[in-house]
């Protein structure tokens, strides 16, 4: 499963990829935001998840020992390499059990921006490709000779994404919700037939299982779903009771490739 690449505006209020930024079982919930910019794709489905609304307000959960890479903002559109920094266990897992075990992080594309995304901490810590090795849950970049490309053809920018994910593996991220309502899901993906995921910040927000259409690779120029992407937007749909931070649990249902995630105000 190859890179990923912003064919829309870089998401603002969160880290804009290209160089490095600084910045167990999931304990209720997660948030991120990026900026208000957008991103384009291939055409998006109807809403399918319900709207949930939650009465805990804005928290992080008490003993959460994950801290936020970046600042991310919702509304807008992030990253989803931009996951918490904490590492297996605290800011994701790979496979329920065995947080860190099975993690592949050899499938990276230099590109022209050679090094890795995320700043290692410390600076001395032994790197794995895209970021240090314990805080890589499986980074890829683009690669035009998979090649990644819109699931109309497009060539893509040189995002890095989540490759490699299996169903039930679960990322956090922490946000920052500027104003309580109802806000819809988007993300730029490359699923195959049959991909799901769900959302959950805790407080009884979540969307429960979600959908994810498969990325045709009809027109894409490319060798399999994974890496033919498109933008999916109104997806579910949740209900924050208050502005500010929350903590967003991403858990997939099957294995997809995972770019951006976009949060629009209804």
């Amino acid at each position: 499963m190859g890179g990923s690449v912003n064919t829309g505006g870089t998401p603002t209020g969160g880290t804009a990829q290209g160089g490095m930024a600084a910045g167990g079982m999931p304990a209720g919930g997660g948030g991120a935001s990026g900026g208000s910019g957008g991103v384009t794709g291939g055409a998006g489905g109807a809403a399918q998840g319900g709207a949930s609304g939650g009465t805990g307000g804005s928290s992080i959960p008490a003993g959460y020992m994950g801290t936020p890479y970046t600042t991310i903002q919702i509304p807008g559109t992030f990253f989803a390499a931009d996951y918490d920094r904490g590492g297996p266990g605290v800011a994701y897992c790979h496979n329920v059990g065995d947080c860190a075990g099975g993690i592949t992080t050899n499938d990276w594309y230099a590109g022209n921006t050679p090094g890795p995304y995320r700043a290692p901490m410390p600076a001395t810590a032994t790197i794995c490709n895209g970021a240090a090795c314990d805080d890589n849950v499986g980074l890829c970049r683009m690669n035009p000779n998979k090649p990644d490309k819109t699931i109309d053809g497009m060539a893509l920018m040189d995002d890095v994404y989540l490759g490699y994910m299996g169903a039930g593996e679960w990322i956090k991220y922490t946000v920052q919700v500027m104003e309580a309502g109802t806000y819809s899901i988007g993300v730029f993906i490359g699923a195959p037939n049959g991909a799901s995921g769900s959302w959950d910040f805790g407080g009884g927000i979540m969307t429960g299982s979600v959908a994810l259409p498969e990325s045709s690779t009809a027109n894409c120029g490319c060798g399999e779903s994974y890496h033919s992407w498109a933008q999916r937007d109104n997806l579910a749909m949740v209900t924050f009771p208050s502005a500010g931070t929350y903590l967003m649990t991403f858990t997939t249902g099957s294995s997809l490739n995972i770019d951006k995630f976009t949060f629009t105000k209804m």
